[in-house]
């Protein structure tokens, strides 16, 4: 942009100039010792140098524009790209009943929450309890990411017995109804909990 502001500078300063001089005379002058000069010729001269610089600087900043936005663009294109499979994958692994069937924090190999096709309070529990201990990072792993995530549902989630209401389970502090993280994907999916379909959200974002 501050390439562009000067190019455009010099030329409505040149284009300036040559509007205030248009009403000079253009002929040929002779000063005092009888030298005869145009001067018209050189004001003309002038003006093409300057504007041959000016293409050429506003050339350059085209390309340099050009290959930073194809860079930029390739690498949120990985990102994205990163970032859905691994929701993907997350996602499929949430809606399972995990390894061992009836895993615990303490014996846990796979994150699903499932139970007979449908969402199981106590494996939630367990979810919550990993993450309340501290150990936020350690599901990350067990989810093969290196990415962030939360979800949540459509229905209100409630553990413990129907003791504690939570928004939903994953990265500590992070907040739905405040999103300020700019590379994330959504996943939706549908279950039964308490009896009811609800959808399941996922949002996975680095």
């Amino acid at each position: 942009m501050a390439l562009l502001s000067l190019i455009e500078g010099i030329f409505l300063t040149k284009l300036k100039k040559e509007r205030n001089g248009g009403n000079a005379k253009k002929n040929f002058v002779t000063d005092k010792s009888g030298k005869v000069s145009f001067s018209s010729a050189k004001k003309g001269q002038a003006w093409s140098v300057d504007l041959i610089v000016a293409l050429g600087l506003f050339s350059i900043g085209i390309v340099v524009f050009l290959i930073y936005s194809i860079d930029f663009t390739d690498h949120n294109r990985d990102v994205y790209e990163n970032l859905f499979y691994d929701a993907e994958f997350m996602s499929n692994i949430l809606l399972s009943e995990g390894y061992p069937v009836d895993w615990d924090q303490g014996n846990v190999v796979q994150l699903g929450i499932l139970s007979e096709g449908k969402i199981n309070g106590s494996k939630l529990d367990e979810f919550h309890n990993i993450i309340g201990n501290g150990d936020y990072e350690s599901t990350k792993i067990l989810f093969n990411t290196k990415y962030n995530y939360y979800f949540f549902f459509s229905e209100e989630m409630v553990l413990h017995e129907g003791g504690v209401p939570v928004d939903g389970l994953g990265q500590p502090g992070f907040d739905i109804n405040n999103i300020t993280e700019d590379n994330l994907i959504k996943i939706t999916r549908f279950s039964i909990y308490n009896d009811k379909p609800v959808s399941v959200y996922l949002y996975v974002f680095d």
